[in-house]
């Protein structure tokens, strides 16, 4: 049997990657399907002829549906390599500290308005007041 051991670190380190390991897995399998349906669409309006009459903005049908899809494929690529990047796991553990510190002054603050409208009576000074008084 193996002793081998990962600690919290480590295993937190291997999920991060693993995690961008499947976003850019993601964003190659986009690519791929996007060249390819790509090519389909081509091969389907100049080789069959199929909507050769449509053109909307000016331009063959397939070319438009191209450039639409190109932009979801740039953004999903913006999104993996730089957004990613400035709002990823380190910023998200930083904001999360933040949030919670908010949350723990707020209580703090709520706590000390409960105590000064209701302020509890200090029965443990005066048992060791009795205390010293009986020795």
């Amino acid at each position: 049997m193996s002793d081998r051991k990962i600690d919290i670190g480590q295993k937190e380190l291997f999920k991060n990657a693993n995690r961008r390991l499947r976003q850019k897995k993601g964003l190659v399998r986009h690519l791929v399907f996007f060249i390819s349906v790509s090519v389909m669409l081509i091969f389907i309006n100049l080789v069959l002829g199929y909507g050769k009459d449509f053109t909307p903005l000016g331009m063959p049908w397939y070319v438009s549906v191209v450039i639409i899809w190109a932009v979801f494929l740039i953004s999903h690529s913006i999104n993996v390599f730089f957004v990613e990047k400035l709002m990823g796991r380190a910023w998200e553990e930083k904001y999360m500290a933040k949030l919670v510190e908010k949350q723990l002054e707020k209580l703090k603050k709520l706590q000390q308005k409960v105590d000064e409208k209701y302020p509890l009576e200090n029965s443990t000074s005066e048992d060791s007041q009795d205390n010293t008084e009986q020795l």
